[in-house]
């Protein structure tokens, strides 16, 4: 936590004197270039006699004598002898000329030359000077004299609980990057929200204007981070990069809507290097935005997408999440727009993120590592010089597009190496192959269609050194690499940083866009200063490393190279500390690597198929690289300089001497090169930087606590090797054997680690190759695979473009999956190198293992020591194979990502050839690739480290499939249900999510096909292929899709289908009269679907459109009617009702109530003697009434006629009654009435009836 500690002082610091803007202001947006020193302007040049900044050690430098090699006259320029001897007029800036690509014109700028006048003087303000500038350091502590810094970032912890949030806009401003250059115009980062202080509020405002490679984000691994990225470049034609742009770039000229407006160059992607996170946050190519105000048909790219739980952040910004689940290391922020990130990192769209974890911190703690970190990133950059030296060097660069003197200079001339017309067919000012005059390369698809132009320069008499042709390419054009003649190191050229006598962390980057660094540390040749109070040249040699000839000597050590080398090698006897590395771009190291100090070497073996490949170097850094250094200074004598010197070739290893620059070597203005570098001067691509020792030495640096300690940390925050290796038995208590894998192996055994048995994974065969691009025949190169003929020792492979369909398909893997079972997605590649330059491969979103490397003739070598752990940066090597391994798990992220589906080619219509290769990397045989959607899965990158090459199309997509593949069949059959059983909708799919396999599904239902209205959703489990949905309403048509999810992603969706459930009518209605009054109709059905309630409809007529009536029940299978009049025919119908949603009505049942019963009529009275003793009665009558269930007579007998005295009463439901048993010769009353369901009528009158004697 030491380094938190510091940075968190800082913090306070900003909080309390923030030094740049008072606390609680809010920034403003910014829509112009941003001046870092009031009064500047970014092609002006700054006078000398008055920075901004005055450093007390880098004062004006007045005219001086220089003590060595002369450099170039004061104006005007000198004159130059062309190659053929005939002296050579310097040109005049014209930017609409066709440039001139042979003879005497170099088409290629340096920084500003020293010039010297005609006693040896160097002309005061002229030239750039060495060590003059300190090095800026992090935060307002390490602000130099010339403002420079590089801001900490200080995050919003309150807006997303649990994460660090922060607001960062990238801006045009003009920054000094040295004491003698005037402000340089920029585009870079800056933070824009106010960060939360200590005491738990949002106060502490941000700087007020962008610094060069700021802000530095600080994170802690498991704390995610949050980022707002807001495009605030000028819009419009004020948007367009002050850098040359080649529109026949894929992705920087005309999109696929053609027309006259073309991508805008204010385009904008932000991608953290090194990161692990989700594919919609890994800043690919296709993600870029433009600023607010930018009107374009473009105004987003095809790929972007925002945060899922953040708010949408409007136009022109974007929204992106780290959930920094990963082992401590420096990460660092740059541009990668399509087509243009060469240009937008070399502008300046760089920045820094330290990602710490426990285990460093442990090591902090316990005094094992350092708690002072110091970052250094390298930058080479290129500065336009006055007008004269730039009309000698580049006569068509465009001083009101690009920049005047101090402004960023880069190649834009396609100069050929190859000259036909030349009796030895060489051009002497040529950088680069030309694909119709060479055959160093293939056609990168079909084959080269480029042709060649008359050369409007050729003329034979006056100018023999322009041929009648010339190169068919466009102006200004891409060139496949840009190496600057001046390294900046945090931002600063040449700079010095004083020192103490102890040990130091360095957190290094090698920021450059194409170049190596081989760097190393050396005594200078005189610790004596360099420079006087007045700026004069004090001693030269204070800031040059001493050298010796490059040839065999015997005491100096084994591999100190002896190949005569220009500028010689350094003395050895020279030699600094050792540099100690202990991490890489991945993090730490298994064991620390102690690296000598020592010049570049390559291997001679000229039996070897790596001749001439690097075989020696110290710390070797590719584009893009990051190393974890330690330096102790403490054996180093206070008052010591040291130089931090770097030979690194370029190109590596094939060497174009032209970009070495160093003191004092050859002219080579003739082949299109530089004059001699006059000391103390630049431009310098040797002598870095300066360190200035003093102070009270320190104990010497424990080595042997850390060989003991960093094994253990290692194990702490990195995972176990994917294929193991001695250099991890340390880390993790195993003990394992060499894996070897010869040149001709197929496939790969080993014993995966903490298993027993071996497992046997098969290798692909991938390539990187040289190639011409087949429109323009330019060099440049693309990544590829082994033709599906050829076999393991074969050369044949496939080159594939940007637009190429996907080859690279990884699944994410399980942790808890064992390498190589079932389900795991490991994967081992073969990485050829060809060609005659070293690639250095980028891998986005996933670290892998380097395992080894062998070579064309079979020889085998382990990875470099600073290769072990995890990379991102691969070195290829030409003629050499490099072994990778490749496990790529899925990082935790709070919410899910669908898979990157998009054109092939976005720069192209849907529907069109995408001019890529035509020979399928399936079968070999011819194909023909049409433009469409394809699904990438989690679409990374995986491509050139190198931004010329990346953009020109050596990058590939590298597809992680993380989310099952989507469900596919969905079908949806409605379910009316039961009286018992709900309505539902019943789904059944096929699902697909086996590899990478399904944790749930998610069901989609909504009431319009668009999925917007109404939306449901239901999880349903992984493994599941049918749901059925009985939260329904009946009636309502009902859209379903489904996608397939784990933990973090999601498949894209299934097909949609409709579906309605219609409720069933009740079946069997009947409807009768109860025989018991009183009146009612009985009803009785039978319910066919789920009800929460029944209506029940009567009315008079069987159209039900009289007398109607409606009466809602509960649910049930019956019901009484009790409302009914007599003598009335009824209709009933009944359905069901669900949710208020009713079922059709079931079919009609009629029931005819009776009428009121009438008195019986036409009573008849018959009288008999059965018996000796007893008599009967019998009387029968009319009635109106017909008889039925429910109806009958009531008889009353009665001994009076009042019916009082012994009263009977009979029901009889014919009409008669016979009353026997009757006394004889006793007279009865009898009266009878009617009755049925409606009501009983009146008595008769009484009836009096007397029995015989």
């Amino acid at each position: 936590m030491a380094v938190f500690r510091r940075f968190r002082s800082t913090w306070r610091d900003r909080a309390t004197r923030n030094g740049e803007s008072s606390p609680g202001a809010v920034p403003e947006a910014r829509t112009g270039p941003e001046q870092t020193d009031p009064g500047s302007t970014p092609t002006s040049p700054t006078p000398q006699s008055a920075p901004p900044y005055q450093a007390q050690s880098a004062p004006p430098a007045p005219a001086e004598k220089s003590p060595t090699v002369p450099g170039r006259t004061a104006p005007p320029a000198p004159t130059r002898r062309a190659p053929g001897g005939r002296p050579s007029v310097p040109a005049s800036l014209d930017p609409a000329a066709v440039p001139r690509m042979f003879g005497a014109v170099p088409n290629h700028a340096y920084s500003p030359l020293p010039v010297v006048d005609a006693d040896g003087a160097v002309v005061g303000g002229t030239g750039i000077r060495k060590f003059v500038d300190p090095l800026p350091g992090l935060g307002p502590l390490g602000r130099t004299p010339l403002g420079a810094h590089l801001p900490v970032a200080v995050p919003d912890t309150i807006s997303y609980p649990g994460c660090d949030y922060y607001e960062i806009g990238l801006a045009e401003y003009a920054q000094r990057l040295h004491t003698d250059l005037p402000a340089t115009r920029l585009r870079g980062y800056r933070q824009l929200n106010l960060g939360t202080d200590v005491d738990g509020h949002n106060t502490v405002a941000p700087p007020r204007q962008p610094w060069h490679l700021g802000p530095v984000v600080l994170a802690r691994r498991g704390r995610p981070v949050r980022i707002k990225f807001i495009n605030q470049l000028p819009a419009g034609p004020a948007g367009d990069i002050f850098l040359p742009v080649d529109p026949t770039v894929p992705g920087a000229g005309t999109g696929p809507l053609g027309g006259p407006a073309p991508y805008p160059q204010n385009r904008a992607v932000l991608h953290l290097s090194g990161a692990s996170t989700g594919w919609a946050s890994a800043g690919n190519p296709w993600q870029w935005i433009t600023p607010a105000g930018e009107i374009t048909p473009y105004p987003t790219g095809v790929g972007l997408t925002n945060v899922p739980d953040m708010p949408h952040p409007g136009q022109g910004a974007t929204t992106l999440y780290f959930p920094n689940e990963q082992s401590g290391r420096l990460l660092w922020f740059h541009d990668n727009t399509a087509g243009m990130s060469r240009l937008t990192v070399y502008s300046g769209q760089v920045a820094l993120c330290l990602l710490t974890d426990e285990a460093q911190e442990r090591l902090v703690d316990d005094g094992v590592l350092p708690c002072e970190q110091l970052p250094l990133v390298f930058e080479d950059k290129t500065f336009v010089p006055d007008d004269a030296q730039l009309a000698a060097q580049d006569p068509t660069w465009d001083r009101s597009r690009w920049g005047a003197r101090g402004s960023l200079w880069y190649p834009h001339v396609y100069q050929p190496r190859q000259d036909p017309h030349r009796p030895e067919g060489v051009n002497p000012t040529g950088r680069w192959d030309y694909g119709p005059w060479a055959r160093t390369a293939v056609s990168a698809g079909p084959a080269v269609t480029a042709a060649t132009v008359p050369n409007p320069h050729h003329d034979p008499v006056t100018d023999p050194d322009e041929p009648p042709e010339a190169p068919g390419v466009p102006h200004p054009s891409a060139v496949p690499a840009a190496y600057g003649d001046t390294v900046l190191v945090n931002g600063t050229a040449y700079p010095y940083l004083a020192v103490e006598p102890k040990v130091y962390r360095w957190r290094i980057l090698n920021a450059c866009t194409d170049r190596w660094l081989n760097l190393q540390l050396y005594r200078a040749a005189s610790d004596a200063p360099m420079w006087t109070p007045e700026g004069r040249l004090a001693d030269a040699d204070a800031g040059e490393v001493p050298t010796v000839d490059a040839v065999r000597s015997p005491d100096r050590p084994t591999g100190w190279p002896a190949d005569g080398r220009p500028g010689g090698v350094p003395d050895p006897d020279a030699a600094g500390p050792e540099l100690i590395r202990i991490g890489n771009e991945c993090g730490l190291l298994p064991e620390p690597v102690v690296i000598p100090n020592r010049p570049i070497g390559f291997r001679y073996d000229r039996r070897e198929a790596t001749v001439l490949n690097v075989d020696g170097h110290a710390l070797l850094l590719a584009p893009g690289e990051r190393a974890d250094v330690l330096v102790d200074f403490a054996a180093v004598a206070p008052g010591s300089t040291l130089i931090l010197y770097n030979d690194a070739p370029a190109p590596l290893p094939a060497v174009d001497h032209r970009h070495d620059h160093h003191t004092g070597g050859p002219d080579r203005t003739g082949e299109g090169g530089a004059p001699p570098t006059l000391p103390g001067y630049g431009p310098n691509t040797r002598t870095l930087m300066q360190f200035r020792v003093s102070g009270t030495p320190a104990s010497p640096y424990d080595l042997d606590r850390l060989r003991e300690r960093l094994p253990g940390a290692y194990a702490a925050s990195q995972r176990p090797p994917i294929v193991p290796q001695p250099a991890y038995d340390a880390c993790f208590g195993t003990v394992s054997a060499p894996t070897r894998i010869p040149v001709h192996a197929a496939a790969v055994t080993f014993t995966p680690t903490g298993g027993t048995t071996p497992v046997t994974l098969p290798l692909a065969v991938k390539a990187v190759r040289q190639v011409f691009d087949p429109e323009h025949g330019r060099a440049t190169g693309r990544l590829g695979v082994g033709h599906p003929h050829a076999g393991p020792l074969d050369e044949p492979t496939l080159p594939l473009g940007p637009a190429d369909p996907a080859t690279e398909n990884l699944h994410v893997s399980d942790p808890a999956v064992p390498v190589g079972a079932p389900g795991d997605g490991t994967q081992l590649w073969r990485v050829r190198g060809t060609g005659r330059h070293t690639h250095p491969v980028r891998f986005d979103g996933l670290d892998v293992q380097v395992i080894s490397r062998v070579g064309r003739d079979g020889r085998i070598r382990p990875p470099h020591p600073g290769e072990l752990g995890w990379k991102q940066v691969v070195r290829v090597d030409p003629g050499e194979d490099v072994l990778i391994a490749l496990r790529p798990e899925a990082p935790p992220l709070p919410f899910k990502l669908g898979d990157s589906i998009r054109l092939l080619d976005p720069t192209r219509p849907a529907g069109v050839p995408t001019g890529s290769t035509e020979v399928s990397p399936l079968d070999g045989r011819p194909a023909s690739v049409v433009n469409r959607l394809v699904n990438l899965g989690w679409e990374y990158r995986w491509g050139s480290a190198s931004a010329g090459l990346r953009d020109q199309g050596m990058s590939r997509p590298l597809v992680v499939r993380v989310a099952p593949r989507s469900p596919t069949g969905l079908n949806a059959s409605p379910a009316p249900g039961s009286a018992t059983a709900l309505p539902a909708i019943n789904l059944t799919w096929t699902g697909n999510g086996s590899l990478p396999a399904a944790t749930s599904h998610l069901l989609h239902r909504a009431t319009d096909c668009a999925f917007s209205g109404g939306l449901t959703e239901i999880t349903v489990a992984g493994t599941a292929t049918r749901y059925t949905d009985a939260t329904i309403t009946p009636g309502v048509t009902y859209h379903y899709r489904l996608r397939a999810e784990n933990t973090v992603s999601c498949s894209a969706w299934s097909n949609s289908v409709p579906a309605a459930v219609q409720l069933a009518a009740p079946t069997g209605l009947t409807a009768t009269i109860p025989p018991a009054a009183p009146l009612r109709a009985a009803l009785r059905w039978a319910n066919r679907s789920f009800a929460t309630g029944i209506d029940v409809q009567r009315a008079t007529n069987p159209t039900f459109t009289s007398g109607p009536g409606t009466t809602a029940i509960g649910v049930g299978d019956h019901h009484l009617d009790t409302a009914l009049a007599p003598d009335t025919t009824y209709y009933y119908r009944v359905r069901t009702t669900y949710l208020g949603v009713a079922s059709p009505w079931s079919t009609v049942a009629t029931v005819i109530t009776p009428p009121v019963p009438g008195v019986p009529t036409a009573v008849s009275v018959a009288t008999s003697t059965p018996g000796p003793d007893t008599a009967t009665v019998v009387l029968g009558w009319a009635a109106s009434t017909p008889t039925g269930a429910g109806a009958g007579f009531t008889v009353e007998r009665a001994l009076d006629a009042a019916f009082t005295r012994e009263l009977a009463t009979f029901t009889v439901t014919g009409r008669g009654f016979t009353n026997t048993g009757l006394a004889r010769g006793v007279t009865y009353h009898y009266r009878i009435r009617s009755f049925n369901v409606v009501a009983a009528s009146p008595y008769t009158g009484t009836i009096p009836v007397t029995t015989p004697e």
